[in-house]
């Protein structure tokens, strides 16, 4: 009965009690500073952003997001938010074109980056253009025989189609579909804009306006339509001289014909003028010709007015080594020039300058030293110029040269 006893004095004594508490202690301290210091793994989703791309360019890429498995202490990772951890892709300095970039990523402090999937990304930079479309107007069902659209006005006229390069291309035309009813009954109307296209867009395109207004009046009898008048030129004028312009008036004749026929119909040509070694302006009468279809034919005026405007054409022409006179009075009776000789470049017609004979004295550079008093003095060159303003001198060089007295025998 003694051992037990003794051994219920040990368990219930104060000392015995302590150790065990500061045993517990220890043991729960070394759980939790375990559990602490483990590290442990989380994969987070995360947006890709798209950086630097250039301008006037729309990015096309299936990736929109990343996977990030990161490491770290349980505490620290199960406190990250995908805001917490950035993926970017920088575009910097690509042109148009297919790319494979990597995709970097910004971590928190306290967290290692284990794995990112994917680690590159594949991207298309496409250019981004505007492109204006003019709206044809389409009447459901067609119009009946006898009846044709007159004073067709469409506010805007065009419509802006802006999207990658790819996709507006394939925009084929831009319409507005109105019945016979509307048109029958007149006055303004807000039609939406369809837009027809080749293939699918690949990316968004955007539209603006969505909608126009028309107003059309409903006519009887034969289709009309006004188109340019263009005038037929055949030939160049004489070497000293180039077309400047070319003036028709009126600038526009009127067709009638079907309507089908008068879609492919958009100039009426003049009859050939030649103007093959003219020297002058030339202001004429000239028919114009008749549709190249029998069916559609002129209607009104037959003939217009054609003003040809010519412009001087300019060659240029280097003289070389032409001797500088010396002219006028002087304390010194003779003077001697440094250079002796300068190189003129004249301009003019090409008649001319091709006429000019350097034998002939009429581009005559000189000095003049009148009233000059020192010994040595550097003086613009002068031109004498015996062409009658025909030729015009643009450069003299040198522009100036030195004079210098001689006083031998002085």
């Amino acid at each position: 009965m003694a051992e037990p006893r003794k051994i219920d004095d040990i368990l219930a004594s104060p000392l015995f009690l302590k150790v065990i508490a500061v045993l517990i202690a220890l043991a729960f301290w070394f759980y939790v500073s375990g559990s602490r210091s483990t590290e442990t793994t989380r994969t987070i989703t995360v947006d890709l952003e798209y950086l630097n791309v250039p301008p006037q360019v729309t990015l096309r890429t299936p990736v929109k997001t990343v996977e990030v498995v990161l490491s770290g202490e349980q505490a620290v990772l199960s406190s990250l938010t995908p805001g917490s951890v950035v993926c970017e892709l920088d575009a910097r300095g690509l042109d148009v074109g297919k790319y494979r970039v990597a995709i970097r990523s910004i971590l928190p402090k306290d967290v290692k980056l284990v794995d990112i999937r994917p680690t590159h990304a594949d991207i298309e930079l496409l250019r981004y253009v505007d492109r204006l479309i003019p709206v044809e107007v389409v009447v459901e069902n067609g119009l009946p025989p006898g009846l044709y659209l007159d004073g067709v006005s469409i506010v805007p006229a065009e419509v802006s189609a802006r999207g990658s390069e790819n996709d507006v291309s394939k925009i084929t035309s831009a319409r507005i579909k109105v019945t016979l009813d509307d048109l029958k009954a007149g006055g303004e109307k807000v039609l939406p804009v369809e837009i027809t296209k080749s293939g699918e867009f690949e990316d968004a395109v955007r539209v603006e306006p969505l909608s126009v207004k028309l107003s059309a009046v409903l006519a009887q009898g034969v289709p009309k339509k006004s188109v340019p008048v263009n005038a037929r030129i055949l030939g160049k004028p004489t070497e000293d001289f180039r077309l400047k312009a070319v003036i028709v008036e009126p600038a526009v004749a009127t067709v009638e014909g079907p309507l089908g026929k008068l879609e492919g119909i958009t100039k009426i040509d003049t009859e050939t003028i030649d103007i093959t070694g003219i020297s002058k302006e030339q202001n004429m009468v000239v028919s114009l010709r008749a549709p190249e279809d029998p069916m559609v034919t002129l209607v009104g005026a037959t003939s217009v007015r054609v003003n040809v405007l010519l412009t001087p054409f300019t060659v240029t022409r280097l003289l070389s080594s032409l001797s500088v006179e010396v002219e006028g009075r002087s304390v010194y009776p003779k003077w001697k020039v440094e250079p002796e000789s300068v190189n003129v470049t004249l301009e003019g017609i090409p008649s001319e300058v091709n006429a000019l004979d350097e034998k002939e004295v009429l581009i005559q550079p000189f000095v003049n030293v009148t009233n000059v008093v020192s010994r040595r003095l550097t003086v613009p060159v002068q031109i004498r110029n015996k062409t009658g303003g025909k030729l015009k001198v643009i450069k003299v060089e040198p522009a100036n040269i030195t004079v210098i007295a001689d006083i031998q025998d002085f």
